[in-house]
């Protein structure tokens, strides 16, 4: 008899599984969500962050014919202290050195080859507003990522663009 009852028992078993995997979840299938617009057109250039003449950011596009990189932009921006646009000017202090970029989509760390001390807080935003401007043009939120500038020796700072905000 107990060899009946384990062959039942098997078999209630394989029927309620079948039974649950035709089932379902009870979710229905849903409708196709529309994503937006994609992105068209030729990237007029990344735009870079100067300094006006009452100490804020303002943007300046370079027309390279492609939005490119983080990585580009800053170090364009670096090895660029002539903005396009009268009036405005660069905190960053000329280097000789190339700047590594580490961009894993939710966060960018530039490293920079200066000294906390030899770059000023607007220097400082210079970097962090080119490098949000990229974040931005490439679908991201700039919301979503932390933007920090790692000097040699000194604080890193992480914070939004002023100039965005």
């Amino acid at each position: 008899m107990s060899r009946r009852r384990a062959v039942r028992g098997v078999v209630a078993a394989v029927v309620l599984a079948a039974a649950l995997l035709t089932s379902g979840c009870g979710v229905g299938p849903s409708g196709v969500e529309d994503g937006g617009e994609a992105p068209t057109g030729l990237a007029e250039g990344p735009t870079l962050y100067f300094v006006d003449a009452d100490g804020g950011l303002q943007p300046d596009v370079r027309g390279t014919g492609r939005l490119g990189t983080v990585h580009g932009a800053v170090q364009l921006l670096m090895a660029d202290a002539h903005p396009t646009t009268d009036g405005l000017h660069s905190e960053i202090p000329p280097t000789g050195t190339r700047t590594i970029v580490e961009d894993a989509w939710d966060y960018v760390t530039i490293y920079l080859p200066l000294r906390g001390a030899e770059i000023s807080p607007a220097g400082v935003d210079q970097i962090i507003c080119t490098a949000a401007a990229v974040v931005a043009a490439s679908g991201r939120d700039v919301a979503d990522v932390a933007i920090s500038v790692r000097p040699t020796h000194g604080a890193v700072v992480t914070r939004p663009c002023p100039a965005l905000g």
